[in-house]
């Protein structure tokens, strides 16, 4: 028998994704590859839903964003195609996210943005983890002197949460992966595998009493999403539920 094969997603970090998609990137006003939210630039590029005082863009609802669909990404590059100079090519690729015409789209087997899915190792384990423990100690933003929110911890408060997890090591048991790194010392060489640990074994634990209550549970939001979604089996339910934990905490985030 003839057996064929049809490739129906593909995964990597945005970098690569962004090269194999053919989009100008996360750091272009059109950086998301799912949807046509704008925008704004203060500093960098970000993508509030609601703009700050001063900002004149409009806003948009966190739970029902302008999806892209794969019709429109090729109306898109149509319209790049029939571009007649270089100055209307790069306003038109602003103004879609879209460098040119993925390959791939050969493949009539894979559907943008759709068959491109997000996985949890390179959106939560090793972005928002990562990230979030740069706002918290303090060296999320470039210039120091926006590192300046509550929520950041002093270092004492570091060292001791790096201790614990370092003296940890003896005694904690191999069912449960490998032994915890001082997170302090070592977060820059951090794994997959141990920014999961972090986010759902230690993180709760060494943060409470140390993060201000509202920046703690507005975390927890973000474990608790993390856990549901490792679970072997995931029911309607469950979606759900995730959705709903990850909103919120978007919606945490953004305030």
């Amino acid at each position: 028998f003839t057996l064929r094969a049809h490739i129906l997603s593909w995964s990597g970090d945005t970098p690569g994704l962004t090269k194999l998609m053919g989009l100008t990137g996360h750091n272009s006003y059109k950086g998301c590859r799912y949807c046509n939210i704008k925008g704004l630039y203060l500093n960098h590029v970000y993508f509030p839903t609601t703009p700050p005082i001063g900002f004149n863009s409009g806003s948009y609802d966190a739970n029902n964003l302008p999806l892209r669909t794969h019709d429109e990404y090729i109306k898109n590059i149509q319209d790049l195609e029939c571009a007649t100079t270089q100055k209307e090519l790069a306003a038109l690729q602003q103004s879609y996210g879209i460098k040119h015409q993925s390959i791939l789209f050969e493949l009539y087997s894979i559907k943008f943005p759709y068959s491109f899915a997000l996985d949890i190792m390179h959106l939560m384990f090793e972005n928002i983890a990562k990230y979030m423990f740069k706002h918290w100690n303090g060296t999320f933003f470039n210039n120091s002197s926006e590192n300046n929110g509550m929520y950041i911890l002093n270092t004492t408060t570091w060292n001791v949460i790096g201790d614990l997890m370092h003296k940890a090591r003896k005694t904690f048991p191999s069912y449960l992966g490998r032994p915890p790194r001082n997170i302090v010392h070592h977060h820059a060489g951090y794994k997959a595998e141990e920014w999961s640990s972090w986010i759902t074994m230690y993180s709760l634990p060494l943060l409470k009493d140390q993060l201000p209550i509202k920046y703690y549970e507005g975390w927890a939001l973000f474990v608790k999403a993390v856990k549901l979604c490792k679970k072997l089996h995931l029911t309607n339910e469950n979606i759900f539920e995730i959705q709903e934990l990850l909103l919120a905490f978007y919606k945490h985030y953004e305030r």
